[in-house]
């Protein structure tokens, strides 16, 4: 019966999160492809209630920057081989209950051009960062490990003395679904700010759309939360309280013109190549043989009586 009870608190509670987190301004994820280069944009935002986070508002510069870029780099080139990664700049804002990261780059060495095709792999974009990654006194990246696993791992023994002497109940909860402590505690320590496995399908699986007044091509793709937990503590002899972690993003990948996409490799047509202006210059020939044909024909026409007589 307590089990039953506390079940329903949970997901009371859980969708009381839910609404509370939908409040935070939603992650994006852009890939804009650039010739033969890829810029991506990172705004990420993670939310949480479990602790208090340090409060902080700093540029990445300097080592941070090197840190971050060589991390990410390293992520690519697994999935990926001669990936580079430059021009990386951003910030990161933290306070009590969330983490704001904006993260730009540059990608390279991702493309090969067949004629006037550019073929553009975007196998890499799915990466995710290990590392742990600090600027100042804020560790953004493993934010699981660092924040969230601690607080799951204070209850995992609460049918145990002496926790069970003041605490009658604790579930947690990812999504709608329930996971004992130890499965909880696990999902908590492998949570990451720079996680993106959750763009699983294949880009020509995503929504695409061709903006007729822009000339371009996107690819649209939301896919379940990275991160969507809580955790529900009934004590013996006061309220229940929920706490919990929220993190979700969307992702586009877009480039300019009409462009089609096979698994993840999207192909385009390159504006600056050689074919098209060959072509401009054939029927610019072709016009001008037919131009000189005629007039040459037309100037016999008009010789051919002076002949006759």
């Amino acid at each position: 019966m307590h089990r039953r009870t506390a079940f329903t608190i949970c997901l009371l509670a859980a969708l009381m999160f839910s609404c509370s987190a939908a409040s935070v301004r939603a992650s994006s994820v852009n890939y804009a492809i650039r010739d033969d280069k890829i810029s991506v944009e990172l705004s990420l935002n993670f939310f949480q209630n479990m602790t208090t986070l340090p409060d902080l508002n700093e540029k990445f510069t300097g080592a941070a920057a090197q840190n971050l870029t060589s991390a990410i780099q390293e992520s690519l080139r697994s999935e990926a081989t001669g990936v580079s990664v430059t021009s990386l700049s951003g910030d990161l804002r933290s306070s009590r209950d969330w983490i704001n990261a904006t993260i730009r780059f540059d990608v390279a060495g991702v493309a090969s051009q067949e004629g006037s095709l550019l073929n553009v792999n975007c196998s890499w974009i799915r990466f995710k960062v290990p590392n742990d990654l600090r600027l100042e006194n804020v560790s953004y990246n493993r934010i699981g490990a660092t924040y969230i696993r601690p607080a799951f791992e204070k209850y995992v023994d609460f049918e145990k003395p002496p926790l069970n002497e003041t605490i009658q109940d604790v579930t947690y909860q990812f999504g709608m679904a329930q996971a004992s402590p130890v499965e909880a505690v696990q999902r908590a320590e492998n949570t990451t700010l720079l996680d993106f496995s959750h763009l699983a399908p294949h880009i020509e699986d995503w929504t695409m759309t061709y903006n007729l007044t822009r000339a371009s091509t996107t690819w649209v793709y939301s896919p379940s939360p990275a991160a969507e937990m809580s955790m529900t503590v009934t004590p013996r002899e006061e309220r229940s309280f929920t706490t919990g972690a929220s993190y979700t993003y969307n992702a586009t990948v877009s480039v300019n013109g009409l462009a089609q996409a096979h698994g993840d490799i999207i192909s385009t047509e390159v504006s600056g190549s050689y074919e098209p202006v060959l072509m401009l210059v054939v029927v610019l020939a072709t016009f001008v043989v037919a131009v000189v044909a005629s007039w040459m024909y037309r100037s016999r026409r008009k010789q051919l009586p002076r002949k006759r007589k």
